[in-house]
């Protein structure tokens, strides 16, 4: 992510969005039953940031993007991307952004890759110049020529995602959404994908806002991380911050020299520190807001004889568990 600029990308100000259901109260009656589906939304996302979008099933996070890619209207608020009002300038917002679903495709099933491509180019009036530099710079990170005159309908899973993601970068956009874009992809193939996404926001500066449930691709990618329950925004800040502040414990691993065992468990029951012995391999439990990780790994090494040391921290997938809990 490159330096930060003064003027957000993307602005929501007290966003709402309410839908009405219908409930019947009689044989040729109802009533409408209003759907606070989004509540007063508020953030700003600069260019270059890699934002992690995420909520349970129904938290309006769908909602939300749906607003800022013009396909929604907010019922109050103010949503501007790139200075454009999405859902007034349908066509110019779409000329900054790309939206890419895990599951389903921008590309026509009947066409190669390649007519597809050919297409997007009309379609987004990218230059000649610029539209042989994309394709050359996806290729060489994403190997999209391997399957350049392949039918999109002939491409495996992992193939097809991996094109669309480069076909949603061709006119160069602003902005990219991706919804569940490695669902059912198999390790390697999401790696690369993680990976290419990475290089391309460092490259071209693109802003990438990721919504999806698996969190270790949050913790890959994302600096940022927002979080939204039940329309409302519950958590935003950097990734480090959130570990930092919601996390409680970590466990260090280590095999000691047993000739320094007594010694060593004099220091650790000294430091109230949970523990306990297996073989040659003793395992400790920090709690981050009682003891001092830091000092305590410090003392270990200039006192102990410690070998294949490991320390685990908390997961990002283990703090919002613990946020959605509270």
């Amino acid at each position: 992510m490159k330096v930060q600029v003064t003027k957000p990308i993307i602005h929501l100000e007290n966003i709402s969005k309410t839908f009405y259901l219908r409930k019947k109260t009689g044989i040729f009656k109802s009533i409408k039953i209003p759907k606070h589906a989004v509540q007063e939304v508020n953030f700003d996302i600069y260019p270059g940031e890699i934002v992690g979008f995420i909520g349970t099933n129904g938290a309006g996070k769908s909602t939300t993007i749906k607003m800022m890619t013009g396909i929604l209207t907010p019922t109050t608020g103010i949503c501007e991307v790139g200075g454009i009002i999405p859902y007034e300038s349908r066509i110019a917002n779409a000329k900054n952004i790309s939206v890419v679903f895990g599951q389903r495709t921008q590309m026509n099933w009947d066409l190669t890759v390649e007519d597809n491509f050919n297409l997007l180019k009309e379609i987004y009036d990218v230059s000649d110049e610029q539209f042989k530099r994309q394709v050359n710079l996806l290729d060489q990170h994403m190997g999209i020529k391997k399957f350049w005159e392949q039918q999109v309908r002939s491409l495996s899973l992992g193939q097809r995602v991996l094109t669309d993601i480069a076909i949603s970068l061709i006119h160069s956009p602003k902005v990219i959404y991706l919804d569940e874009p490695t669902i059912g992809l198999d390790i390697m193939i999401k790696d690369k994908i993680l990976k290419t996404l990475k290089l391309i926001n460092q490259k071209e500066n693109v802003t990438i806002i990721l919504t999806t449930h698996d969190l270790s691709e949050i913790e890959l990618l994302c600096e940022r991380i927002i979080i939204i329950e039940e329309g409302k925004i519950i958590y935003d800040d950097t990734k480090d911050k959130m570990l930092e502040t919601f996390s409680t414990d970590s466990v260090i691993q280590f095999d000691y020299d047993y000739t320094e065992l007594k010694e060593l468990e004099i220091f650790i029951k000294n430091k109230k520190i949970d523990y306990s012995v297996e073989n040659k391999t003793m395992t400790l439990s920090i709690q981050q807001d009682v003891q001092d990780e830091k000092e305590i790994l410090s003392q270990l090494y200039l006192n102990f004889s410690i070998n294949k040391m490991t320390v685990a921290r908390t997961s990002v997938q283990d703090v919002v568990r613990s946020i959605y809990s509270k």
